[in-house]
């Protein structure tokens, strides 16, 4: 028996995967920028701090969920109980907020 991919395995197999640390890129002044897609908030911290707190293989999401503030007004419950704030990373995968 032959395994064929389905749509949703082909598709989404980027998804899965997170990206690590060590892929991580920094602006110009050695910053990695964040922002909340639900509300005005920013923030930013230098590369070189996220390398001495976090392995160069832990994963970009994993990093994001510890550094999610969690008195964001705008976060909502997801059918898990855990609170989903819009925090992201700014040059990566954020959108504006409303």
């Amino acid at each position: 028996m032959v395994f064929k991919p389905t749509i949703h395995d082909r598709d989404f197999s980027l998804h899965r995967t997170q990206r690590p640390l060590a892929e991580l890129r920094a602006d110009a002044q050695g910053f990695v920028r964040f922002n909340c897609s639900k509300c005005p908030r920013t923030g930013k911290v230098r590369l070189a701090k996220l390398r001495e707190r976090f392995p160069p293989t832990e994963g970009l999401v994993d990093i994001l969920l510890r550094l999610t503030p969690t008195d964001c007004e705008f976060a909502e419950r997801s059918p898990w109980g855990t609170r989903q704030c819009g925090f992201c990373y700014r040059d990566l995968d954020c959108e504006a907020p409303p």
